[in-house]
């Protein structure tokens, strides 16, 4: 079920953002999407639309989504529609089905889990309707048998033998849609809403077994290749004969399903962790082994897979099924093809899914422009002038609290939301120019991502044209880390900009093994020596010598040298004898907003 478009969805969030985050998650399918910013609004809607699903926000000011849910199952009208809950804490996840809550889904929300959970209840909501009318069919069946048998008595053969076929009939259809009740349609395994009855009889016997249990999703890496290439007759295919496959590697004992769209479960008991990863490798084995043929064409798909052991930790059939997801969804974030175990990697999950909360966050940062610009100094050991200045960022959060690029930048990078960091501290940083003396110049740091875009060096000189600003007062500080991860792409950003008179800064230099051999293949101007080794260089020896190797290298090919991290007085006054041409640090300079700054500069 990937066309919703025959349904309507009920979205209830209090806050807008959230609203447009799922409509724009939920366009794929197409279903006819309704919103309400509060409780009172979406009763209204229900017993006005009757909507097919609800995604209901727990925690809203006055009428909350618990309150929002005991009304909506209050009424006769609305009783039987599915809820799920969205929420930003597992705690709230008891009291939620408690109300009637049938799923939930925890912020931010993942596009793929949001898609399938709609499907999945989507699907099972309507079977469910379909069973009623089919119960009131055969309660209408019934009534005419009964009628029947009144008004042919007097032909009692045919009637029994008309009554015989009907009822054969009526078994017969019941037991279908039993099947179809607790089975998936395409791999006639076993679904989700019947793998939670076993789960649930499973976990409730669990102390008297000797053995473990344990629970394995698998995804299919890239399956939607199919879908797009050989259509959805050739996706429901391969989902068949994978079942297949899948069945040839289970115990008589296993239990397997099919859960949604190209995930399957197998729950099955193991005497340790150790013999269960062996059998979860077998089946991981089998699957990837195995080829699809379609049309001439050949497809094999490597799977990701999440494993799960059900111990004390696991507190129902919701909460595994949840962990197992999560737990599946580190292989993909590894780039799919992996085995993530919970018991193992339960730490990093649990940091993941934190850092998976700021995105939404950090986003509204940027949209609110949140992100504050300050900078630190850069003195010129020459003549002890400042006409240069880092930008840094800073990120005022939800309390007011300005947090430090540690707090955010990280996760920005590892969610791939760090180019749209780049763009908005260019902008700034470029405006900012304006109010800055003729001449002085802003190094503003970019990552490795945003080098790589193919729009970046467009948007650089566009910002430079819209504002008339001189190239020669943005400097450009690249990492050494980010320039060796795509080597080509930074020379080619270099070489377009550096005409214009844009300088280039290679940061954190010395790092990396083969430091000196960028210096030879990257056009740059200024090298930035990493604090590592500018820190203690007053008392370290070794630290002495490997600043004077820089400065030594670095002169060589007319490069200019900044020592960073320039803590104490004595630490300055011995680098301003080894030849560096500026420093920078807190002993010198304590970052500022750069409003403040620029105003202070114009006071000196």
């Amino acid at each position: 079920m990937r066309d919703l478009s025959r349904f309507t969805i009920l979205a209830v969030d209090d806050d807008s953002i959230n609203l447009r985050v799922i409509a724009q998650q939920l366009a794929p399918l197409a279903p006819r999407l309704l919103v309400a910013t509060d409780g009172q609004s979406a009763l209204s809607v229900t017993q006005r639309e009757l909507p097919d699903l609800i995604l209901l926000d727990i925690n809203m000011p006055g009428m909350s989504g618990l309150d929002v849910c005991r009304a909506v199952k209050e009424s006769e009208k609305t009783a039987d529609i599915p809820i799920i809950f969205l929420t930003s804490s597992e705690q709230d996840t008891a009291e939620a089905f408690s109300v009637g809550g049938v799923d939930y889904i925890v912020k931010p929300v993942d596009s793929d889990a949001l898609q399938a959970r709609v499907c999945t209840h989507l699907h099972l909501s309507a079977s469910l309707k379909a069973l009623d009318e089919t119960n009131l069919l055969l309660s209408s069946a019934n009534e005419r048998l009964e009628k029947k048998v009144e008004e042919r008595t007097r032909e009692l053969v045919n009637t029994n033998a008309n009554l015989r076929r009907e009822i054969n009939e009526r078994r017969s259809l019941q037991d279908k849609l039993s099947f179809l009740s607790h089975h998936d349609f395409v791999t006639r395994m076993y679904n989700r809403f019947a793998l939670e009855e076993k789960l649930t009889e499973q976990m409730a016997s669990a102390e008297t077994n000797s053995t473990k249990g344990f629970l394995c999703l698998t995804d299919l890496d890239q399956f939607k290749i199919v879908n797009d290439t050989c259509g959805y007759l050739a996706g429901d295919e391969i989902l068949r004969q994978l079942a297949e496959v899948l069945r040839g590697q289970l115990d008589k004992d296993d239990i397997a399903a099919r859960i949604g769209g190209d995930e399957f479960a197998v729950y099955f008991r193991s005497a340790d962790m150790g013999f269960a990863i062996a059998k979860v490798r077998a089946v991981k084995s089998a699957l990837e082994n195995f080829e699809f043929e379609w049309m001439g064409d050949r497809f094999k798909h490597s799977v990701s897979m999440g494993l799960v052991e059900i111990d004390e930790s696991i507190d129902s059939v919701s909460h595994l099924i949840s962990v197992a997801e999560r737990t599946c969804y580190q292989s993909k974030l590894k780039g799919g093809g992996e085995i993530s175990v919970y018991n193992v990697t339960r730490a990093h999950v649990d940091k993941t899914q934190q850092q998976m909360r700021l995105v939404p966050l950090i986003r509204q940062a940027l949209e609110e422009e949140r992100i504050k610009l300050h900078v630190q100094a850069i003195h010129c050991t020459q003549n002890d002038t400042i006409t240069k200045a880092e930008v840094l960022s800073r990120m005022r959060d939800g309390t007011g609290r300005l947090q430090p690029p540690s707090y955010f930048i990280p996760v920005a990078e590892k969610f791939h939301i760090i180019d749209a960091i780049d763009k908005y501290v260019l902008t700034k940083s470029i405006e900012a120019l304006k109010t800055l003396p003729e001449k002085f110049q802003l190094s503003v740091n970019i990552s490795g991502e945003f080098i790589g875009k193919e729009g970046a060096v467009d948007f650089i000189t566009g910002l430079l044209t819209s504002n008339a600003a001189d190239p020669s007062q943005l400097c450009i500080e690249i990492t050494e880390s980010s320039a060796i991860s795509n080597l080509d792409a930074t020379i080619e950003f270099i070489s377009r900009l550096k005409p214009l008179g844009c300088e280039f800064s290679l940061d954190d230099f010395g790092t990396g093994t083969s430091s000196y051999e960028y210096l030879k293949k990257l056009a740059i101007d200024i090298v930035k020596i990493d604090g590592m080794f500018v820190r203690d260089v007053e008392t370290d020896a070794v630290n002495r010598r490997m600043i004077e190797s820089i400065v030594a290298i670095a002169k060589a090919k007319s490069i200019r040298v900044v020592a960073e991290c320039v803590e104490t007085q004595a630490a300055k006054a011995l680098l301003e004898t080894l030849d560096i041409d500026y420093l920078q640090g807190f002993g010198l300079h304590e970052p500022e907003d750069i409003d403040v700054f620029s105003n202070n500069l114009s006071h000196r």
